[in-house]
């Protein structure tokens, strides 16, 4: 874009209380806040899906993260964290917005039939990452993943645990959301 036109936009933004200057250039200011969560309630996120996200990573003291396909990686537009998981200390920094590679089970779990499903360890982390497809019909491809310590879910236990407690919430969220069936 032209210079002058990027500087009109920008004062534009300003005015609105979306950016602010800061040291030589700009900086996205709290108002900016009121997109995000308009474009997070557009996409069919709201307290019904985020109460649905958290009663799963309660169930398993873990993470659970709903995903959309954004080009060849995956955004997080939900995310929940059981109670003992917030305890421990991250260094992945992953929140709503973030996105996660096309080599992540959630990634990976996108356009999966609905009897399949993903695993990926991350054995440094000790962690283990189960994504199922949530749904890929009208132009939108998403997926429902939970991260879980690695050594309380072995992979007999992720089969006989954390797929059916995904698959039975898959259901509701996609209730929620009105995605239709699978």
């Amino acid at each position: 874009m032209p210079h002058p036109t990027v500087l009109r936009l920008l004062g534009t933004l300003e005015q609105e209380g979306y950016v602010r200057r800061a040291e030589g250039g700009w900086a996205l200011a709290p108002q900016i806040l009121e997109i995000g969560f308009a474009a997070l309630q557009s996409m069919g996120i709201d307290e019904f899906v985020q109460d649905s996200l958290q009663r799963l990573a309660d169930a398993c003291s873990g993470t659970v993260n709903l995903g959309e396909r954004n080009r060849d990686e995956v955004i997080i537009i939900a995310r929940a964290t059981g109670s003992a998981e917030r305890g421990r200390l991250f260094i992945m920094n992953l929140r709503v917005g973030s996105t996660l590679s096309n080599s992540s089970a959630l990634y990976g779990a996108l356009d999966l039939p609905a009897d399949e499903w993903t695993v990926v360890p991350y054995p440094d982390r000790k962690l283990v990452s189960v994504g199922i497809s949530l749904s890929s019909n009208g132009g939108r491809s998403l997926a429902l993943g939970m991260s879980v310590d690695i050594d309380d879910y072995p992979s007999d236990r992720i089969e006989k645990e954390i797929v059916p407690l995904l698959r039975d919430e898959r259901g509701e969220i996609r209730r929620l959301m009105l995605l239709g069936d699978i």
